[in-house]
This record gives C-alpha cells, sequence and structure tokens, in this order.
C-alpha cells in the first residue's frame, strides 16, 4: 500500500516491579527475559520503548530507540503521553506493554492486521477480560494528552467518540502479565 503510515508500537518498560521485587523486565525466564520477549514481540513494525532508567541500557543494547520516563509513578498514561510526543501525528500505534509472559510476534500482529478502518483494536476474552496489544488510530491518539495520570489507558481504549473492533482471544498471551514471581 503505497503512502501508508507506518505503524509504531510503544512498549511499556518503565514500571518500577515493587511487586516483583527486583525488576522483573530483566529477570531471565527459559533463556531470555520479558523485555527481550515484548521487543522480539515486535516484529518488523517500527517501536519506541518508554523505558525505566534502569532498562534502558537493556534497550539501547538491543538497538531499539526509547525515550526515559524518570516519573514512573504517574502511571502508563504519563508514559503513552511521552512516547506520543515523539511519533509523527499521522501514525497508528499500538500499546504493548513488556512484561506479557506469552507475547509473540505473530499474536502482536494478528491484532494490528484487524485494525484497519476503527480507531481502537484490542483483544478480548470471551467474558469481556481485555487484553494487549491495543492499536490506536491517529485519530484516536487527539485524545491521549487529555488521560490523567495513572493507569487510566482504558478510558481511551473505551471512549466513546470512537469506534472499535475487539478481537475474541482465549489463549493467554494477550493477558497473562507478570507481577509477582509467582506469575513466573
Amino acid at each position: 500500500m503505497a503512502g501508508a503510515v507506518e505503524l509504531t508500537i510503544v512498549v511499556l518498560a518503565a514500571g518500577r516491579s515493587s511487586r516483583f521485587g527486583s525488576n522483573k523486565l530483566l529477570c531471565e525466564i527459559g533463556g531470555d527475559t520479558l523485555l527481550d520477549r515484548a521487543l522480539r514481540a515486535c516484529g518488523s513494525y517500527r517501536a519506541l520503548v518508554v523505558a525505566s532508567t534502569e532498562v534502558a541500557d537493556a534497550v539501547a543494547a538491543a538497538g531499539k530507540p526509547f525515550v526515559i520516563n524518570d516519573a514512573p509513578e504517574r502511571g502508563m498514561a504519563h508514559s503513552l503521553r511521552l512516547a506520543n510526543a515523539l511519533i509523527d501525528d499521522a501514525s497508528p500505534i499500538a500499546l504493548l506493554p513488556a512484561d506479557l509472559l506469552y507475547v509473540t510476534d505473530a499474536g502482536v500482529a494478528s491484532i494490528v492486521d484487524r485494525s484497519r478502518d476503527v480507531d481502537v483494536t484490542n483483544p478480548v476474552r470471551a467474558d469481556g477480560t481485555p487484553g494487549h496489544p491495543v492499536v490506536f488510530s491517529a485519530a484516536a491518539r487527539r485524545y491521549i494528552d487529555e488521560l490523567p495520570d495513572g493507569d487510566t489507558i482504558r478510558q481511551l481504549r473505551d471512549h466513546p467518540g470512537l469506534t472499535r473492533r475487539t478481537v475474541l482471544i482465549d489463549e493467554e498471551w494477550p493477558y497473562k502479565d507478570v507481577d509477582v514471581v509467582s506469575d513466573l
């Protein structure tokens, strides 16, 4: 598709991992880290990582562009605003938390591929549980700066002025994140 604007995957990697006890994104699991898995899941899409200072060196070593969130207590909405300011206004974005245990590039692509012609696309379980990644059109991105601090991205996902598509997926990869060591 000539002239198409390239999607950017925003990888959220700025949390404090306070419940985990150490930085969970750098914890080795089966030969790689959660951060490695998330970066691999970006596949051939352009990526921008919103990183904590703790993971910035690992992101740089992987050759991915990043921005530092030095105020992680402000939540995911703040991270999203930092990334949004650096991405071309015409580009759609896919929001991908770096702590998804089973995420794959094929899984991410399956959601992105279904995001055409709507403002918001995300996986959902049959019981209504939403998952990641969440794809936001360029039009949806205009509301990002209005989000209050905190983990308020669901307000954008569910914004009444936006069209949406949910993709029924009952596999674990869009939902299984890591909060504590026993989640591994």
